[in-house]
């Protein structure tokens, strides 16, 4: 009987480790593409409350010809022009410029 108890607790460890790595998987794979014209590009500064005291920090962003927004590194916004085409990749919190074309 203690066999049979080990086998069965076994093959549900697997069972249960198996869709669990396959959930994570899906999500580290998991990523979107953005593309097109930039119509505009936009500096701001974010205020950040940290205790009593406050912080700025630079955020910005690219908005594209569709409609849609992106907060983008200071890498990329210095190398988007507005106007030019771009393709862009997102993963997590990751971006990665691909391609520019002006």
């Amino acid at each position: 009987m203690l066999k049979l108890y080990s086998i069965f607790c076994t093959f549900i460890a697997g069972f249960l480790l198996f869709f669990s790595w396959s959930g994570y998987l899906k999500e580290e794979f998991n990523s979107k593409e953005f593309r097109g014209n930039i119509v505009k590009k936009e500096r701001t500064e974010k205020v950040i409350s940290i205790g009593s005291s406050f912080v700025t920090e630079p955020q910005y962003t690219l908005f594209f010809e569709n409609g849609k927004k992106l907060h983008v590194p200071n890498a990329i916004y210095i190398k988007a022009k507005e106007g030019s085409h771009i393709v862009l990749m997102k993963q997590k919190d990751n971006i990665t410029l691909k391609q520019i074309r002006d």
